[in-house]
């Protein structure tokens, strides 16, 4: 039996982001899969103790609550490493990237993006200065290191000349209501909920946090250049700032929209996963069109559900897309707007895109992250002389 410490911080019970999802995804299967092993979740605030209740689990809170830099500093060079020893731990995984200075267990580290490392501009300064001094410690510190997406993997090993062969890719997955979002009566349901968030009107649907790389304001550009030419229908944005201060937000970017064009421009907010899942399933298209992502899990919750995309051509997306979505650039408003003209106009475009979709969901689900995590744990293991046993046999 070995004992593996968690990094489980950034699971926060409805206010969970793609690196909460990954965590609280990932970390519940990889428990019930390895009964053999101890595992000790480390929170900064009081933990969800209903999220796991598995007898080979110990939830701990641990001083400080990390929302800071400095804070995420003092708990994992301090209180992490205190709380190492006190648990024995053999093994400490840290999904959020960080990792501690000031232990000798050994540790791995999930890295998802080094957006920060090529736009700093995009996150607050003391933020973005905290990433850019603590990631390339942790790259060199961990024993392993995994990530997202072969593209993350390649930027992660040229960016902190980490060797190749020390980086594991750990794809994400959709969670379970994506794929059967809606019910039997599922354009009744469809209809329910385009009353309840457009007035009754057939939309598009962006998903994300409002964040300068999420190109917020491209998007409300290349949808006031679509209604201009003619498109019908409106644009919901589901999601919410990170940080409330301007330019973090969809305050800039919703005021370069021309008044007539704002009537049809709707927010939600956060909305919890089986809202969500329904609304996607509704929604006539994802428009999804970042500048940088590790991932993109919209893309891939869009496929599950059975929603036609437009996406980047930019980072991680046209890996995961594989040819499964209208591939944009997303500096260009009016091919933008053209796709989603198309989108609207052209049923039998939607039905191709959709069975592609599916078929591209098939190749990811949280089942096979978790046993990518395992197994990337496994050959951590290995390299630190902490035995956990075979490699995962799913596929």
């Amino acid at each position: 039996m070995a004992v593996i410490a968690i990094n489980t911080r950034l699971v926060v019970p409805g206010r969970l982001d793609g690196i909460g999802w990954f965590t609280l995804e990932t970390v519940q299967r990889m428990v019930a899969d390895h009964p053999e092993h101890e595992f000790h979740l480390f929170f900064d605030r009081t933990p969800p103790e209903e999220l796991f209740p598995r007898d080979n689990v110990t939830l701990h809170w641990i001083w400080p609550p990390a929302r800071r830099p400095f804070l995420v500093d003092w708990w994992m060079d301090y209180s992490v490493p205190r709380m190492l020893r006190k648990v024995g731990a053999d093994l400490f995984l840290s999904p959020d990237g960080f990792l501690s200075h000031r232990t000798a267990v050994p540790q791995v580290a999930v890295q998802h993006d080094l957006n920060f490392e090529h736009h700093p501009e995009w996150l607050p300064p003391a933020v973005a200065r905290h990433y850019r001094r603590r990631f390339p410690e942790s790259a060199r510190k961990a024993v392993r290191l995994a990530t997202v997406s072969r593209y993350s993997a390649d930027d992660i090993a040229k960016q902190y000349g980490v060797d190749p062969d020390r980086i594991d890719v750990v794809y994400n997955g959709a969670g379970a209501p994506y794929h059967k979002p809606l019910g039997l009566d599922a354009e009744q349901e469809a209809r329910g909920i385009r009353n309840r968030m457009t007035g009754g009107r057939p939309f598009f649907v962006f998903i994300g946090t409002q964040h300068p790389r999420k190109n917020l304001e491209g998007l409300l550009t290349a949808f006031d250049r679509y209604r201009s030419r003619g498109g019908q229908w409106d644009l919901l944005l589901v999601g919410k700032a990170i940080w409330r201060k301007r330019g973090f937000d969809a305050r800039g970017a919703l005021g370069n929209v021309a008044e007539d064009t704002k009537d049809h421009i709707h927010r939600s907010g956060w909305l919890p996963q089986d809202e969500l899942a329904s609304v996607l399933a509704a929604a006539g298209g994802l428009v999804f069109i970042p500048w940088f992502e590790g991932f993109g899990i919209p893309l891939l919750e869009a496929f599950s559900a059975g929603t036609p995309t437009i996406h980047s051509d930019r980072t991680s997306l046209p890996e995961v897309s594989a040819g499964a979505g209208l591939q944009v650039d997303p500096g260009d408003a009016q091919a933008v707007a053209s796709a989603m003209l198309r989108l609207e106009r052209e049923p039998a475009l939607r039905e191709r895109l959709v069975e592609l979709g599916h078929d591209r969901a098939e190749a990811f689900s949280w089942e096979r992250t978790a046993a990518l995590m395992w197994d990337c744990l496994v050959r951590a293991g290995e390299a630190a002389g902490v035995p956990l046993g075979p490699k995962s046999e799913k596929p």
